[in-house]
């Protein structure tokens, strides 16, 4: 096992490599595998196509054109998929409208598994769905500044995190929590885990601030490394659930540097994992499982 330590800091960028943990806490505290998240089995849809009313600071909306409109769903060959993820824009009191369409997804196949993002409403709302046993993937946002500068809304973090808990008695609910959402900078990530070691959930998704074009937080810095992976180290220490690293996070070097770093402290799932980090691991002869669904539907 010392051939994969040094495999694995070499191929971290020289500035970061003081990041990784010594090679004798790496060996010694340490599973060595890896769960590849590949959500090609997993189908976005969006209930209001293109359109979003809250239009965050962080997206404006840009990410609802990767996804396939609810309204051309015939279109599609639900045969390849496995589950959706049931999204779409929100109001502009932070609302997907799901509880608009139960009717038309109680009528997907119940074969699918559903995966819902519901923004900020009341669990209640989502009731109707129960009998599906969907998955929830819960934003919770860390301080009151991300929700009233970044999301446009009136509530508080105290609000969330009751809505949160309310959502955990009646479904599993997955948080996700992402890191520097505050333009980059600290977001109250390190209070929301010390909640969430209350509520002992079942995983935490980990995301990163990624600057998005045409957007208004375009401009902003990623969040440093170093922080990201302070953030990272705190949740293995402090939550007795999995801690995954999610889909949305820088590209490039940053993304390599992450997903090395990440996996060298204990982090074994990540959604579509770093090549260098695969093919390290591929090289040493240490396993790769393979999840073709969303993150949250695979705890």
């Amino acid at each position: 096992m010392k051939n994969i330590y040094s495999r694995l800091i070499e191929g971290i960028s020289e500035p970061f490599r003081r990041l990784a943990p010594s090679e004798q806490v790496f060996l010694e505290n340490h599973d060595f595998y890896l769960d590849r998240v590949t959500p090609t089995r997993t189908l976005s849809l969006s209930l209001t196509d293109a359109t979003c009313h809250q239009n965050c600071a962080h997206c404006n909306g840009h990410y609802l054109k990767g996804m396939q409109p609810f309204s051309r769903l015939s279109q599609v060959d639900l045969n390849a998929y496995d589950a959706v993820l049931i999204s779409g824009g929100s109001s502009k009191s932070g609302e997907v409208p799901i509880k608009e369409h139960i009717s038309n997804i109680l009528q997907l196949p119940k074969r699918l598994q559903l995966n819902l993002h519901p923004g900020y409403q009341n669990a209640e709302n989502l009731l109707p769905l129960a009998s599906r046993n969907p998955v929830v993937s819960f934003d919770l946002p860390g301080n009151d500044s991300v929700i009233s500068e970044v999301f446009g809304l009136p509530y508080s973090c105290a609000d969330y995190r009751r809505l949160f808990t309310d959502y955990c008695k009646k479904f599993k609910t997955v948080a996700h929590i992402t890191i520097g959402l505050n333009y980059g900078t600290d977001s109250g990530e390190e209070d929301t885990i010390d909640f969430l070691a209350e509520q002992k959930p079942a995983e935490v998704v980990f995301l990163v601030f990624r600057p998005t074009p045409g957007t208004r937080m375009q401009n902003a810095p990623v969040p440093e490394l170093a922080r990201v992976i302070d953030v990272l180290k705190k949740a293995q220490k402090s939550l007795t659930c999995p801690v995954l690293l999610g889909c949305m996070r820088p590209s490039g070097l940053y993304r390599r540097d992450l997903d090395l770093l990440a996996w060298m402290h204990g982090v074994r799932k990540i959604v579509m994992p770093d090549h260098t980090l695969l093919q390290t691991l591929n090289d040493t002869g240490i396993k790769v499982n393979g999840f073709g669904n969303c993150c949250a539907l695979n705890c």
